[in-house]
């Protein structure tokens, strides 16, 4: 059986960042199961030339990121009206742009969701949203590993290693 998964001490936002890939999605949804966090992935909000440069198979450039950091951090100050406690899930590639939302959000934690490649590479396999191991490889060149201070889940078993390092963080 599972354990409780308690987040007593957490902030009211909980924000997971990693290499596409990681897991974000999977416990952010985690996350909002097991207690009343509402659950927002950031990704659905990125802008029309993030999604042409998606099809297009082309990387974001500084200057879309520039414009999308300010998007999601006035939805997350809407959300934070309507909702207790919330989750965010986005890849957050740059250092500057996680110290942006610090800088904007109050009582948010940013939390470093990491696996393995291997693990990467298959749940990509798996997804079919166009992403490759070629283009993963690209992606993780341009992430840059945020500072030892940060939190950290390493997303390479179930839903109780995720939970259990979730109490450790936040019992």
């Amino acid at each position: 059986m599972t354990q409780q998964l308690n987040l007593n001490s957490a902030p009211k936002i909980l924000f997971l960042f990693g290499l596409s890939g990681s897991g974000k999605s999977y416990i952010g949804d985690l996350i909002g199961q097991k207690t009343d966090r509402y659950v927002y992935h950031a990704d659905e909000d990125i802008t029309e030339e993030m999604i042409l440069a998606l099809k297009e198979q082309r990387p974001f450039t500084e200057s879309m990121r520039d414009r999308y950091f300010p998007i999601i951090a006035e939805k997350i100050v809407y959300l934070c009206q309507e909702h207790d406690a919330i989750v965010v899930t986005q890849g957050v590639y740059k250092q500057r742009h996680r110290e942006y939302l610090e800088a904007r959000l109050s009582d948010l934690e940013m939390i470093f969701v990491d696996a393995g490649d291997q693990y990467i590479s298959e749940r990509l396999s798996t997804r079919g949203d166009g992403i490759t191991d070629e283009s993963a490889a690209a992606l993780r060149k341009d992430f840059e590993l945020p500072p030892s201070r940060i939190k950290v889940i390493v997303n390479e078993g179930g839903e109780e290693v995720i939970v259990a390092q979730l109490n450790d963080h936040f019992s």
